[in-house]
């Protein structure tokens, strides 16, 4: 439980207590009420020292004096003009009560505090119930599956003799190499296209564009770093990448480890996360022929 949780189960059992004093003093109260006498015979009372202890509430004009009865031990209430409270306090000492004068009644002090105590425990209440709902909002959340989504990748390039084949992020032995704005990694490109469409981010074009010429050249690894800051940003989390590199020659198998490392570590995840299979065209096509290289990529990726 956090720190606001608990100041919120404070203040609502604070209420309860709170609640539960001011109604046991309205009870206490009611059971001995002062009882309601003339003038004259409040005088009378305190000629025969009757009066035990006189309590004196000044108002505007008039005061209220609310005194407990010696011999009976009940209350008596009545009230005087400001300009005779100077007689009434002296003859209430001479005849031995006890005198305390107070500008507020406590029983006012009282019905206001009753007053509040509703609102204060209606606000103690329906912080207690959106901690309660907050929880229980916690637990659903935390039970439902999170959002899954997907994306498709796919890129080919033209190959051409006195070029860097460039795959995955690692340089390959071979005579030729692709045509493009940047390095042209296929399977980078292809892993770009496959991560922007499941988090709903466009495509490489939008992003990196050719006509561009800070990108002239650029190691395509870059643009999967700013792929996966743009995932970040959006509170997607890559859960797998599944690519096929399609090409005769040369064999990508044994540079799959090192392929898997670089990529990997551009995207922020483990190895395991990224999967690379490789496949030729038997002969068919542009790729068939060795003038084109293409890569197939599907990513998964699921919010946080």
């Amino acid at each position: 439980m956090n720190s606001g949780s608990t100041a919120k189960t404070i203040l609502f059992w604070i209420s309860i207590v709170f609640l539960g004093v001011m109604l046991w003093k309205l009870v206490s109260a009611n059971k001995n009420p002062a009882q309601v006498v003339s003038f004259t015979d409040f005088l009378q009372s305190i000629d025969k020292k009757a009066i035990q202890i006189a309590e004196v509430y000044l108002e505007q004009n008039s005061a209220n004096v609310h005194a407990l009865v010696r011999d009976s031990q009940k209350y008596v209430e009545t009230t005087i003009s400001t300009s005779e409270l100077p007689d009434i306090t002296a003859r209430l000492r001479d005849a031995g009560a006890k005198i305390e004068i107070s500008e507020v009644k406590s029983r006012d002090w009282t019905l206001i505090l009753l007053n509040a105590a509703p609102l204060v425990l209606l606000v103690g209440l329906c912080l207690f119930l959106m901690r309660q709902m907050q929880a229980s909002l916690r637990r659903v959340g935390a039970a439902l599956p999170a959002a899954v989504r997907t994306g498709i990748g796919y890129d080919l390039h033209r190959l051409e003799e006195g070029r860097a084949l460039i795959v995955g992020g690692i340089e390959l032995p071979f005579d030729k190499g692709p045509v493009g704005h940047s390095d042209g990694d296929v399977l980078a490109h292809a892993m770009c296209d496959a991560l922007l469409g499941a988090a709903g981010l466009g495509d490489i074009g939008t992003h990196f564009p050719d006509t561009d010429p800070k990108w002239k050249g650029a190691n395509s690894l870059l643009f999967l770093e700013h792929v996966r800051k743009l995932l970040d940003e959006k509170k997607f989390v890559i859960e797998h990448v599944d690519a096929v590199v399609i090409t005769e020659k040369p064999k990508l198998g044994p540079h799959f480890p090192k392929m898997r490392e670089a990529l990997a570590k551009s995207l922020g995840v483990a190895a395991e996360k990224v999967h690379l299979k490789a496949k030729t065209n038997e002969g068919v096509d542009a790729i068939g022929r060795e003038e084109a290289i293409a890569a197939h990529v599907v990513a998964t990726v699921v919010s946080r």
